[in-house]
């Protein structure tokens, strides 16, 4: 996971969002064939690519297609309806069920004071605390000494399964792939495979 850096929401979002003040957003925003629909469709493909570079916010695999991607609330619209329409509570997320946004939302039994023990990644700079390990495991960094963040790290882990073993596996593969490239620098080795996921891990092993 790394931070989301959210630009200014996109102006057809604000429209949508101060003309339709009781929208509800399944109903008359993401659902196929609504007024709002369109405007649906342009702020996925805008967080995905111009805020997130095509990397799924939680799990930082490649999202190809657009719509292999959701909008996911961070804050659960459920827990936190004030935020539904609010830009910087929009992450676009994968749609695998075994971890990520809709491990969050479906499997991780989240309560609305757990949102206060874990990290946002529009708000965190949530690749300073992570370390990959060569196993390609997440883990507190071993720089964190504080037990707060520490646990944060792992509630983090928890929340979204970054443990997930498809990921782990994953992740080792782009590890084994950056030591095989021992004739390149560590800028090429990085161009080389920025667009194959995992941009934070192969910075870690890079240094770039």
């Amino acid at each position: 996971m790394r931070k989301i850096n959210k630009d200014s929401p996109l102006a057809s979002f604000t429209d949508f969002k101060d003309k339709n003040p009781g929208a509800d957003w399944n109903i008359d925003f993401s659902k196929p064939g609504c007024a709002g629909h369109p405007t649906y469709l342009e702020t996925r493909a805008t967080i995905l690519i111009s805020e997130q570079d095509c990397f799924c916010g939680y799990s930082e695999i490649p999202i190809e297609d657009e719509r292999d991607c959701h909008i996911d609330h961070f804050r659960k619209r459920n827990m936190f309806p004030e935020h539904t329409f609010n830009w910087d509570n929009l992450v676009a997320a994968c749609n695998d069920e075994d971890f990520g946004a809709k491990y969050k939302d479906n499997k991780s039994g989240i309560k609305k004071p757990d949102y206060a023990g874990f990290f946002n990644p529009v708000v965190d700079s949530v690749q300073d605390y992570f370390y990959y390990n060569e196993r390609g495991e997440i883990e507190p960094h071993p720089t964190l000494s504080d037990p707060v963040l520490q646990a944060k790290v792992q509630k983090t882990i928890e929340v979204f399964n970054l443990q997930d073993r498809s990921l782990v596996n994953r992740r080792k593969t782009v590890i084994e792939q950056i030591k095989a490239y021992t004739g390149l620098t560590k800028e090429e080795i990085f161009d080389a495979l920025k667009f194959g996921g995992f941009p934070s891990l192969i910075q870690q092993y890079t240094s770039v």
